[in-house]
Order: structure tokens, then sequence, then C-alpha cells
């Protein structure tokens, strides 16, 4: 049987991608459109990575990860590995930030 529901579109713009020099998050548009001064991903501490993700999660409005062998990660749980930095945490963290990379460059190309 084929599920015709339709996926709703996330909304990539307004959450957080970058860090401003004041420690305040910037939002994907922001990044696109104002070209502010920013740290990106690579060049936050460990922890700030932690809290970028982290607030990208919590931002979503449903979250549930699939991990083979253990099962469904709820948010509140994604969120709480992600802050831990344990194995599934880190992987979490890769994962994202692989995801705001390709944002960044598909919004700046007009593509997203």
């Amino acid at each position: 049987m084929k599920n015709n529901t339709l996926i709703p579109r996330e909304d990539h713009w307004s959450r957080p991608v970058a860090m401003a020099p004041n420690g305040q998050w910037l939002s994907l548009r922001e990044v696109v459109e104002n070209e502010p001064a920013r740290f990106s991903f690579v060049q936050l501490t460990p922890e700030q990575q932690s809290e970028l993700v982290a607030e990208r999660i919590r931002q979503r409005p449903e979250y549930d990860m699939g991990i083979l062998g253990l099962g469904i990660l709820n948010k509140k749980r994604a969120i709480n590995e992600v802050q831990a930095r344990t194995p599934i945490g880190c992987t979490l963290i890769e994962v994202e930030q692989r995801m705001i990379e390709r944002l960044i460059e598909r919004a700046s190309q007009k593509d997203l």
C-alpha cells in the first residue's frame, strides 16, 4: 500500500547555522542575506558545536532519528546525547555539520 501523505518541508531558514561574535546564534537567512561576521561551525569549540546542534534539534517541530541496533531516538534523548557528546551525540553533531554546510551552500546559490 502506497502512502501519499505529504511531508511538510522544514523551515531551514529560521534555524541557527553559525554564531555571531557576540555569542548569538545566526539563522540561515541571516547568514545568507546579511553575510554578517560570524564563526562557522568548524570555528566553534566542541561545546559550542554541541549547543548549536542541540538548539537546531530543539527548534524542530518533530524529531525522531532511527539508529540501527538502538531504535528510535526522540528529541529529548537526542539533545541529551549531543550535549553529553556521547558516540551517538558525536554522530548527530557530524550529521548536522554536513547539513549546515550543505544548507549554506544551496541557499547561497539560491537553490533552497
